[in-house]
């Protein structure tokens, strides 16, 4: 009886012995942790996620599933490069602090709030542009207008104003709405008592009540970022009457929205496996542009939006990863506006369009991932 008990317990240590060092094996293999918001504006990373198959036939770079939508491995060729961990944040806002805080390594969200955060001293940067426009204003049952001009008509005619939603102060589209308005000679106040203006802007405190609050005759407009419109136009509780960016004066065509930015340790420190990264969004911009069909179908994938949402919200964006003269323009101008709203008081305050560059952006690193990526193309 002894020697089957010794025998059962060296079998036993054995397998432990295997296991732990299966894991210490494991455990090399570096992670770089990734923070997304979850809504079609971030659509490339998703591109990357779920089309895996064609990535390795098309280029040779692409994501391995571990775990659905939270745990990939990323090769180059037949060698692991990574794994890619992600995690969803709870907004654009929120994106940031969880990457300040050290969640993740590499954030997809807004440039607005990755801007405040390195202007208030946090060793962060931009790294790469991934999205602009996307906002459009929103109208409920109980406005009648068509376009744009036809809303202005109506605001201007009203006794009282007229409710318009945002999602948060200081997103771009209440930026860019303000500033139309103040171009049309539309009066607008966030003070509920003043019954003398024509709008009265509500903070709906959040994207997420942006619908609800329409449907509730809460407000009776709003201004927001798709995919939030689309779904409002397929529920049948409001109609996309503008795109925010064809309104006057014309100071935010083609504005940026959101971006990829990391810290700058990590960007010290990690730089090969972020490059690697970087070239998988690029590919998964230009399958964006160039087949729509798999970005519709992998925004609706993911996201649990319809494919008649995707359908009309994707078309209102514009995917890149190019810092062209116009991104980089819409970057520089958003910041100079801030400023004078006396809204960027650190380190941006009173800056060049050069000293901006230089705080906020670090674009080496997508240069070379698209370099790599046009080299990869000749390869093929």
């Amino acid at each position: 009886m002894f020697y089957p008990r010794l025998l059962r317990v060296v079998v036993i240590v054995i397998i432990g012995v295997v296991i732990l060092w299966g894991v210490a094996i494991g455990d090399d293999t570096p992670v770089l942790k990734v923070g997304h918001v979850g809504h079609d504006h971030h659509t490339a990373l998703y591109v990357a996620a779920l089309n895996g198959d064609l990535f390795k036939k098309e280029y040779g770079i692409y994501l391995k599933e571990i775990r659905p939508k939270n745990l990939y491995e990323l090769y180059d060729g037949d060698s692991l490069v990574c794994e890619i961990e992600l995690y969803k944040a709870g907004g654009g806002s929120k994106m940031p602090t969880d990457m300040a805080q050290g969640i993740f390594d590499v954030g997809f969200g807004g440039v607005a709030a990755v801007a405040f955060f390195v202007d208030k001293g946090t060793p962060m940067k931009i790294i790469s542009p991934l999205h602009s426009k996307g906002d459009m204003l929103v109208a409920g049952a109980d406005v009648p207008s068509k376009n744009w001009n036809d809303f202005i008509a109506f605001c201007k005619a009203r006794r009282e104003p007229l409710k318009v939603g945002f999602k948060k102060p200081k997103a771009i589209a209440l930026l860019i709405f303000e500033g139309a308005l103040r171009e049309e000679g539309v009066s607008y106040t966030y003070d509920a008592q003043d019954k003398e203006a024509k709008v009265l802007l509500v903070n709906m405190k959040g994207a997420g009540h942006l619908n609800p609050g329409l449907e509730n005759r809460i407000i009776d407009a709003y201004i927001c970022n798709n995919p939030y419109c689309a779904v409002a136009e397929e529920k049948g509780i409001g109609r996309c009457i503008a795109n925010l960016n064809d309104l006057p004066p014309g100071l935010w065509k083609d504005h940026p929205c959101c971006m990829i930015a990391a810290m700058e340790k990590v960007i010290e420190e990690r730089r090969s496996e972020l490059v690697k990264f970087l070239e998988l969004i690029v590919i998964a911009t230009d399958y964006i542009n160039e087949r729509p069909e798999i970005a519709i179908k992998s925004a609706s994938d993911w996201i649990g939006t319809s494919i008649a949402v995707e359908e009309k919200s994707i078309p209102t964006s514009a995917y890149l990863t190019e810092p062209n003269k116009v991104w980089l323009k819409g970057i520089y101008t958003w910041v100079h506006v801030m400023d004078d709203l006396g809204h960027i008081k650190g380190q941006l305050h009173g800056k060049t369009d050069e000293d901006i560059h230089n705080l906020l952006l670090d674009l080496s690193l997508i240069e070379e991932a698209r370099m790599n990526v046009a080299a990869r193309r000749k390869g093929r």
